[in-house]
Parts: C-alpha cells; sequence; structure tokens
C-alpha cells in the first residue's frame, strides 16, 4: 500500500513553537493505521525572498512547488500553486510533467477538475476529513489530519483528493503561516 491507494491514513505536520512562528518550509507525512509510513511531501524549491515573505506572515500568497513521494523517495504527484492574490486553483501532476487537475476553492468546498477543466466532483464526495488534532509523533507535537478517502475512488479524482489532503493547507491558502490560520469555514463539503 502506498499514499496513493490508502483509504485511511493520518497527515502528520510539525507543530513546534519554531515552526510555528517562523516555519516558511511546507512539509508534511502520511502514516497509515499501524504507523507505517506512506509517504511525505516536501517543497522542493523556494526562494529566499518567498521565505522571508512567509516569515512576515504573508504566505498565503507566496507559491508552492510540493512533491509527494514514497517512503523510498520515490515521486509520487508533484503540487504546486502559483503567487498572487485571492483563492486560486492549486495543480496536481504526474511526475512526469502530465496534469492530472486540479483543486479549485469555492465557497466553503472544494471542486475537483480534470486536466481539461471538466468538474469531476467536490471534494467532500470523496472525503471525510478532520483537522487540527495536535498528537506526538517520535517525542515531537505535530498537527494530525485524519482522512478517509471513499473506497473505490477512480483516478483522476483519487490523486487529486490525496494532493488536496496532504497539502490542505496549502489548498485552503493558510500556507505556513499558522499564527493567524483558523479552519472554521475551510473543511470540504460545508
Amino acid at each position: 500500500m502506498n499514499l496513493l491507494s490508502a483509504d485511511s491514513f493520518v497527515v502528520d505536520q510539525p507543530w513546534t513553537p519554531m515552526r510555528l512562528m517562523l516555519g516558511s518550509k511546507y512539509s508534511v507525512e502520511a502514516y497509515d493505521g499501524r504507523d507505517v509510513l506512506l509517504g511525505s511531501v516536501n517543497e522542493t524549491r523556494r526562494g529566499f525572498l518567498t521565505a522571508r515573505l512567509r516569515n512576515f506572515s504573508l504566505s498565503r500568497w507566496t507559491p508552492f512547488n510540493l512533491q509527494a513521494v514514497d517512503p523510498n523517495g520515490r515521486p509520487l504527484l508533484v503540487i504546486t500553486k502559483s503567487a498572487g492574490m485571492g483563492k486560486r486553483a492549486t495543480k496536481v501532476a504526474w511526475p512526469n510533467g502530465q496534469p492530472v487537475g486540479s483543486i479549485v476553492p469555492q465557497p466553503g468546498r472544494y471542486a475537483l477538475l480534470d486536466a481539461a477543466g471538466a468538474h469531476l466532483c467536490l471534494l467532500g464526495d470523496v472525503v471525510h476529513l478532520q483537522i487540527g488534532q495536535i498528537k506526538k509523533r517520535n517525542g515531537k507535537r505535530v498537527r494530525r489530519d485524519v482522512v478517509q478517502i471513499r473506497p473505490g475512488t477512480a483516478e483522476p479524482v483519487r490523486s487529486l483528493a490525496v494532493a488536496a489532503v496532504v497539502a490542505f493547507d496549502i489548498v485552503r491558502g493558510v500556507g505556513t503561516n499558522h499564527l493567524s490560520s483558523d479552519a472554521s469555514g475551510f473543511l470540504p463539503g460545508e
């Protein structure tokens, strides 16, 4: 089993005081119910100016270039969001650059679109997401999001849903700044 085939998993994000105040790099890990690592998501590029903007609570307007990898480091998905103001789409591609589709914010929910821009479904139709539990992993505080993907969800919806939940703070426009974030009103399917 890997991140793209699992129907249920948790997404752990470092949640230390320094990370909350000065964190400028996005990083999460996903585990199955037996605490086996399914994959991780990390930024692949981030310039000096982007890092400084994120330190000054401007993270939501900076670009993000993320890569989801399996436990062996094999790329699974590329997740990007351009710089800009307002609600922007999060684009998802396969490691070879072929587009999977995009996740588009709508009032109180998120639409999953295929590579041609056709509406597939809403994120809340295929995912149940509980965000924000503070837990410990290996002695360190993490924010844990619990994910349930509807069994049998087909491609490209499955990969778009996985991308949305492993990069949820990017998708919902919070970025790496958590001191001013509030999850209410941002849950899928509301």
